[in-house]
């Protein structure tokens, strides 16, 4: 826009020039020449600014969803706040990174992180709308739109939370993860930023389960090239020690302990492990016993204490058997009454925190 301001600015002075003061036929040829020229560059330009222009308006829109920002990414994906264009309606879109989207196995990844998240229906655990594959040959899904925050991002801002709240949004999970579990679904990454307190259907506090990306099933074998045998996959301050060894006979029992880590962060703030490297971490997984949570914070309830290092265990077989008794053993906890959706509702009212960037 300032370039053809500037070029209509020159013109109009030449124009000038040529009618009212350039007497000398050089002279008037030279200043007619500068003026083609700059009529010229001022239409190249323009055409260039409403070429990129329509890219920019194409980029921004995704068959019938349009993207409004940017709210997270990570892994091969980015994850934009974006908007059905007919139904005004909030979503969340995933696209493949382009780096990424080359690449056949990331594509199969990607495809089946949706195909299987398709699958499931808990209410506490993601929804995804649509996929699709973008004109510039990016792929993408459509997810519902989380308003809230990540369990990263509470304890972050807000520090260890008090046990009955941890209590409250763990069951939730738990659900989640029994139906996955029961249709041999392996999350593989459990983490708090793979956890949102989100408001939904007029509730705060209600926990959703998000991605996808690692899960296996129990049964399937993975296509070929997608994990390799002996590969630890997953994040190492949440991982259970068999995932570390790259077992891949992992089963729900590597959520469960993975699910303790989590209950272990919210509770003091930090992970159970922190070490000065990723290999250190997940050898103390291995090997390193569990400083009780009460000793880094105290107050913590030995009933709460009790269930989060029985799903620390470093043996499969001493933890909790699925996540339904794990559960159970969360609603029997003294703590479980201090904390409900009035609790949530009053909190969200007076801290009113904003999710993303």
């Amino acid at each position: 826009m300032i370039a053809l301001m500037t070029g209509l600015v020159i013109t109009a002075v030449i124009v000038w020039r040529l009618v009212h003061l350039e007497t000398d036929p050089v002279l008037r040829y030279l200043d007619a020449l500068v003026l083609v020229v700059i009529v010229l560059a001022t239409t190249v330009v323009a055409w260039a600014a409403g070429r990129f222009g329509r890219k920019a308006t194409e980029a921004r829109a995704l068959g019938s969803y349009h993207l409004l920002r940017r709210i997270g990414g990570g892994g091969m994906g980015e994850v934009y706040l974006a908007e059905h264009r007919f139904l005004k309606r909030p979503c969340a879109v995933k696209l493949i990174r382009p780096e990424s989207a080359g690449d056949p196995r990331a594509r199969a990844r990607f495809e089946r992180e949706v195909r299987m998240t398709a699958t499931l229906s808990h209410p506490n655990t993601v929804e995804v709308y649509d996929y699709g594959r973008a004109p510039n040959g990016a792929y993408y899904y459509v997810m519902e739109y989380l308003p809230g925050l990540t369990l990263e991002d509470l304890v972050d801002r807000y520090g260890a939370l008090p046990p009955g709240r941890v209590v409250y949004l763990l069951r939730q999970v738990c659900l989640a993860l029994r139906e996955a579990h029961g249709i041999g679904l392996i999350h593989r990454d459990l983490k708090p930023s793979n956890v949102i307190a989100a408001h939904r259907g007029g509730a705060d506090d209600v926990a959703k389960l998000l991605d996808f990306g690692l899960v296996r099933h129990l049964t399937k074998p993975l296509a070929t090239g997608l994990t390799a045998d002996g590969l630890a996959v997953g994040t190492p301050l949440y991982m259970s020690p068999e995932q570390a060894a790259g077992d891949l006979r992992v089963d729900e029992r590597s959520d469960i302990y993975s699910l303790g880590a989590v209950a272990y962060y919210l509770l003091t703030g930090r992970p159970p492990f922190e070490r000065a490297s990723a290999t250190a971490v997940l050898a103390a997984h291995a090997r390193d016993p569990v400083v009780p949570p009460s000793l880094v914070l105290p107050g913590i309830p030995e009933d709460l204490e009790r269930v989060v290092l029985r799903c620390l265990a470093k043996s499969p077989a001493d933890r909790f058997s699925d996540t339904e008794r794990l559960e159970r053993a969360l609603g029997r906890c003294a703590c479980e009454g201090d904390w409900d959706a009035d609790h949530a509702a009053r909190w969200w009212r007076e801290f009113s925190p904003t999710a993303g960037p």
